[in-house]
């Protein structure tokens, strides 16, 4: 019978070969980490020279004279001032359009109270682009002993000139208010003005006083100096549809009238005038 036999020393040279290998794996990652850090290196040199060209490229140009600004069109300007917004950009003028900051631009143009938005852009070489998106005048108010042209969202525009907006409401009603108390009573009006023009047009253009002194109603004066209407607050447009239409009806029963009620569910009230009173009685 043949027996095999184990070397004493087999054990150990299976740990060297085992310690060999390692060594071996050990020098190939080595080898690999040090390639891959090389390409690495490499990369983000690159990127730093390319960085740099670009920076002294961007100074070079923002320094030439080649883009300062030479033209500026404005566009969308009916209202405002043309020169007042010219002035207002003077500062930019010969300036470089790479380095302005459009956004300052915008904040500036939007100083003047005629000014809603910008839109600002740079028209190489030398041109900066300027379309203005102008306020709408929406009602008057008076404010104070003066009277002021407001926007649809109660903003105060400036003083009303001669002839300037002649056919818009007037807001009235707001003596003794100041500050954010007054924002909000042209904000609500101008509110209340909009959901009326939106439903009832043809009635919003005869209207010539909106008084909003009132929390409980709105009192409405008309261009044909008719009865006082009193609307209600909470809904603005209620029973003024059907007020239109049974008018001619209300006027011809009731004659002269000192106020027309339209703040209360499916009814109209009317108060006769007091000399329409008196000459029943007679």
């Amino acid at each position: 019978m043949t027996r095999r036999t184990t070397s004493g020393n087999e054990p150990h040279l299976r740990y060297w070969r085992s310690r060999a290998n390692r060594r071996v794996r050990k020098a190939r990652l080595a080898r690999s980490l040090l390639q891959w850090s090389s390409i690495v290196l490499l990369n983000l040199l690159l990127a730093a020279v390319l960085l740099f060209a670009g920076v002294r490229a961007v100074k070079h140009l923002s320094g030439s004279r080649e883009f300062s600004v030479e033209t500026i069109e404005l566009h969308g300007v009916s209202r405002a001032s043309v020169e007042t917004i010219r002035a207002a950009l003077q500062p930019w003028v010969g300036r470089s359009l790479l380095e302005m900051d459009l956004a300052r631009i915008d904040d500036r143009l939007r100083q003047n109270p005629w000014v809603l938005k910008t839109s600002v852009k740079r028209i190489l070489p030398a041109t900066l682009r300027i379309t203005v998106t102008e306020r709408s005048p929406a009602a008057l108010a008076v404010i104070g002993s003066r009277v002021h042209l407001v926007d649809d969202s109660g903003f105060v525009i400036g003083p009303a000139g001669n002839g300037m907006a002649d056919d818009l409401p007037v807001l009235t009603g707001l003596e003794g208010l100041e500050g954010r108390a007054l924002a909000e009573a042209l904000g609500r009006g101008t509110a209340l003005l909009g959901r009326l023009r939106r439903r009832a047009p043809e009635f919003t253009e005869g209207i010539s006083e909106i008084n909003l002194s009132s929390n409980a109603k709105i009192e409405i004066r008309t261009v044909d100096r008719g009865p006082c209407i009193l609307l209600d607050p909470d809904l603005i447009e209620r029973n003024v549809l059907s007020y239109l239409e049974m008018r001619p009806q209300i006027e011809r029963g009731a004659g002269l009238m000192e106020y027309v009620d339209l703040r209360w569910s499916d009814r109209i009230s009317v108060m006769p005038a007091v000399e329409t009173v008196q000459a029943e009685g007679r």
